[in-house]
């Protein structure tokens, strides 16, 4: 594999000073978000890496990207749409601290702007008039405030360790419930091809589901739209694999 993968140019989050701590259940919950968050930046780099790439001759391809990333937009949304009506307010009340998780949702308004305009373009663009470079300018005017919100919000989670750890594990549980009601054609192939096993040194189990599961997601959830796929960092068993369109490696 060559160096240029979905690791960058946005930083995954470490789990490593927490993730082994089982004495409190905000350390289970900050590393299962940590990955969650994984997922989203590896998802976002794949569409910044491999936007500049795809060749203006090549509509089919280009359609496809397109869908990738109303999905990779879609599976964001959902996933701060949870936190905001399920699971912040559930650790507010086991807090007992109103307005606790209000500095997250602040940072979910300020990436909101930018991120919306990004999902306008990848819903409405004709394949072509696609500008892979418009794509890239577009990520820029958000993925410092998102980015910085991934981060600072497992940081937040870990310093739940002072409350009901057993009340919050049931917070998460209902969370992790209701991320799985939604559009499993769009999202699930999306979810299990932006999660790679061999992370840190491939100690997590995540997303942590019966064997068959990424054989049914490739075979039947994978099929309607096969063609975004490709641009999936790993497979549907969460292996990496060479990003399908990709140049030379940058930074933002």
């Amino acid at each position: 594999m060559s160096s240029q993968w979905a690791d960058e140019p946005y930083t995954l989050i470490s789990t490593d000073p927490f993730s082994k701590d089982s004495s409190h259940e905000a350390y289970y919950i900050a590393t299962q978000m940590a990955l969650a968050h994984n997922g989203i930046l590896r998802g976002l780099n794949s569409i910044y890496l491999q936007a500049p790439h795809i060749p203006r001759s090549d509509l089919v391809a280009i359609k496809d990207f397109l869908t990738y990333c109303q999905c990779w937009g879609e599976s964001m949304h959902h996933h701060h749409d949870a936190e905001e009506t399920i699971f912040f307010p559930s650790i507010e009340q086991i807090s007992g601290v109103q307005g606790l998780m209000e500095r997250n949702i602040d940072q979910h308004r300020a990436f909101t702007p930018g991120f919306d305009i990004f999902q306008e373009y990848a819903r409405m663009c004709p394949p072509k008039d696609y500008d892979g470079a418009k794509v890239r300018s577009l990520i820029d005017d958000f993925a410092e405030p998102l980015t910085r919100h991934l981060h600072d919000e497992i940081e937040t989670l870990r310093a739940l360790d002072v409350y009901d750890s057993v009340r919050l594990r049931q917070a998460y549980q209902k969370f992790e419930k209701s991320l799985m009601a939604t559009d499993n054609y769009r999202i699930a192939p999306l979810v299990f091809g932006t999660a790679d096993r061999s992370f840190e040194g491939g100690m997590h189990d995540f997303p942590s589901v019966p064997f068959f599961v990424p054989f049914i997601i490739h075979h039947l959830y994978g099929r309607r739209h096969r063609g975004a796929w490709r641009f999936n960092p790993c497979t549907m068993w969460r292996d990496r694999r060479e990003l399908a369109f990709k140049g030379a490696s940058t930074t933002p």
